[in-house]
């Protein structure tokens, strides 16, 4: 009878340790994840709040009549660039 109580113990434990595992690992992945994605969300925020920017400037500079070659060297974009978000502008 001994035997079947210390077999029924040591499975109870095992799963208990099993589940314990599953549900640290889980917790982690899950932690883990949300950091990462809260990472690259604002990482992603930035650059795009910073490529709103360059493009206000350069419109601002477009109204004020510098010269596509001036505003594209200062903006550090290609002449194409600043022309398309001229373009762009013009249309909304």
């Amino acid at each position: 009878m001994g035997g079947k109580v210390l077999d029924y113990e040591a499975k109870t434990i095992y799963m208990n340790g099993k589940n314990d595992g599953i549900a640290l690992g889980m917790a982690q992945g899950v932690a883990q994840g949300m950091a990462q994605g809260m990472a690259q969300g604002m990482e992603q925020g930035v650059a795009q709040g910073v490529a709103q920017g360059r493009a206000s400037m350069v419109l601002d500079m477009i109204k004020d009549g510098l010269e596509i070659g001036t505003i594209a060297r200062i903006a550090r974009m290609s002449v194409e660039q600043v022309n398309e978000l001229g373009r762009k502008a013009v249309l909304e």
